[in-house]
């Protein structure tokens, strides 16, 4: 019984960590910038590497950029050839950005 009452107070402790964890993870956007209107800067962009897909489309919304996958998990998505200076185009594994490119 006591063994039982041990593992389950660690089993609620775990899930009470992990959920905390989730819920705390705010997104962190690079501050905006007026030159973005007219072209993000390949600095400015590489901010988003290491975000959570989610995160980094959601940063790119707030700041005003253009945001789109080029290539997911190894599979590469067929992608217009116009260059845009206003949207980041970036490679995501397993739900990381893990690169990103202007245009």
């Amino acid at each position: 019984m006591k063994r039982f009452l041990v593992i389950a107070l660690a089993s609620v402790a775990l899930i009470a960590c992990s959920s905390s964890e989730e819920n705390s993870s705010a997104v962190v956007c690079p501050p905006a910038d007026v030159a973005d209107a007219v072209e993000i800067s390949s600095e400015r962009a590489q901010l988003l590497v290491g975000s959570k897909e989610e995160d980094a489309e959601q940063c790119a919304a707030l700041l005003g950029w253009g945001f789109r996958v080029g290539s997911r998990d190894g599979e590469d998505f067929a992608l217009t050839a116009d260059y845009l200076p206003q949207r980041v185009n970036v490679v995501v594994t397993m739900g990381i950005v893990t690169a990103i490119s202007v245009g």
